[in-house]
C-alpha cells in the first residue's frame, strides 16, 4: 500500500469519527446550573401553634440568563398531611436526595404546585428575579386586619406581613382546583381533604381537623433553542399547620 493512499485511509478514518462525534452530540440536551431561592429568617414549623408566624418567606436567585438560556423564575410545590410522624419522614427522605434529584422526588411524592384563585396561575408562579416572596396560605384575623390574609406577594424587602407596598401576585388556592384555599372547613370554597384529593396524604390523624401543609421552591430555568428546562435543587421553605377551628 502506498503512503498516500495510507494518509487517504487514515483522513477518511479520522474525517468519519469526527462525523459520528458530531452526530451523537446533536443529541446530547444542554443542563445549565439554576441557582436555588434561599430562605430569610426562620422557616416555619408545622409544630408551631404561633399563627401570626405561619407564612413563607424566600429571597427568589438572580437572574443567570445567558446566551440561548433564559432564567424562567421560581416554582412553589405543596402537598397536604394529617400525620406529623409522616410528614417528618417525608421531609427527611427528600433531604437525603441528592439537589439535582430533589424536585423529580417531589413530584414522585404528589407535591403539587400552588394555583391562584382565577385559575390562572402563571408557570413559574413568581417570575421575578432577585426578590423576596412572601406567602400566606391561610388567613389569620383577618376581621380586625389585613397583616395576615392569604396571598403570594413579592417585595425589595423581607416581609413577615401582608404589606401594601408589595406586588401581589395572588390569593392562593389547591391546584386541584382554583376554588379550593387553604382555609380548611370554613365554607364551601375551603372544603377540608378528602382521602382522594391527588394533593393530600392521607393517613391516621395526628390531631383531629388538623392538617399540615409542605411547601417547596425551584428555580426554573430554559433553554430557548431547543425548549430544555433546567432547575435548582428544591428548597424546603417549612411546613404550618391549619385546624378546621382556627380564628381565619
Amino acid at each position: 500500500m502506498g503512503v498516500q493512499t495510507l494518509q487517504r485511509k487514515i483522513i477518511a478514518f479520522l474525517f468519519s469519527c469526527l462525523c459520528s462525534l458530531l452526530f451523537f452530540s446533536c443529541g446530547l440536551e444542554t443542563s445549565y446550573y439554576v441557582d436555588s431561592p434561599s430562605i430569610v429568617g426562620t422557616s416555619p414549623s408545622h409544630g408551631s401553634a404561633d399563627k401570626a408566624l405561619h407564612f413563607f418567606c424566600f429571597r427568589t436567585a438572580e437572574d443567570t440568563s445567558t446566551g440561548t438560556f433564559s432564567y424562567l423564575g421560581t416554582e412553589v410545590y405543596y402537598k397536604i398531611y394529617n400525620n406529623t410522624s409522616l410528614l417528618q419522614n417525608r421531609i427527611t427522605s427528600l433531604e437525603a436526595v441528592p439537589d439535582s434529584s430533589r424536585r423529580d422526588s417531589l413530584i414522585s411524592y404528589g407535591y403539587k404546585t400552588l394555583n391562584l384563585e382565577d385559575g390562572a396561575a402563571p408557570a413559574p408562579l413568581i417570575q421575578e428575579s432577585d426578590v423576596y416572596a412572601y406567602i400566606r396560605l391561610a388567613d389569620y384575623n383577618t376581621s380586625n386586619s389585613p397583616d395576615y390574609k392569604a396571598v403570594i406577594c413579592t417585595s425589595s424587602s423581607a416581609m413577615t406581613k401582608y404589606e401594601n407596598s408589595a406586588t401581589v401576585i395572588g390569593a392562593p388556592r389547591r391546584n386541584i382546583n382554583s376554588s379550593y384555599g387553604f382555609d380548611f372547613g370554613r365554607d364551601s370554597s375551603n372544603p377540608v381533604p378528602a382521602a382522594s384529593d391527588s394533593d393530600y396524604n392521607a393517613s391516621s390523624a395526628t390531631v383531629k381537623d388538623t392538617y399540615y401543609i409542605d411547601v417547596y421552591a425551584v428555580t426554573v430555568g430554559e433553554d430557548t433553542a431547543d425548549g430544555t428546562k433546567s432547575y435548582s435543587g428544591a428548597v424546603h421553605l417549612g411546613s404550618v399547620p391549619v385546624s378546621t377551628s382556627d380564628n381565619f
